[in-house]
């Protein structure tokens, strides 16, 4: 694999899964914007090129902040953080 991108579904869950306080962000957000199990997977993939940025091992909750906070750009959905 060359980028996060091209991340299978489980592959994800293995080397994006967040912290607990990260899930608890994406969960909310997931939940007040009415997303898709496709969105979910989007956003964990832009948070572990964030994590990856940092040299993170793990994908912290400011790192899902800023993967929602991209999805809100583009959207006309927005999720107070």
């Amino acid at each position: 694999m060359h980028c996060n991108a091209q991340v299978t579904t489980a592959l994800l869950h293995k080397y994006a899964e967040p912290d607990d306080e990260g899930m608890e962000k994406l969960r909310e957000a997931i939940t007040k914007m009415n997303m898709s199990a496709r969105a979910y997977d989007r956003i964990l993939k832009v948070a572990r090129t964030i994590a990856d940025l940092e040299s993170s091992v793990t994908v912290r909750q400011h790192h899902i902040m800023e993967a929602i906070g991209y999805r809100n750009l583009d959207s006309s959905n927005h999720f107070n953080m």
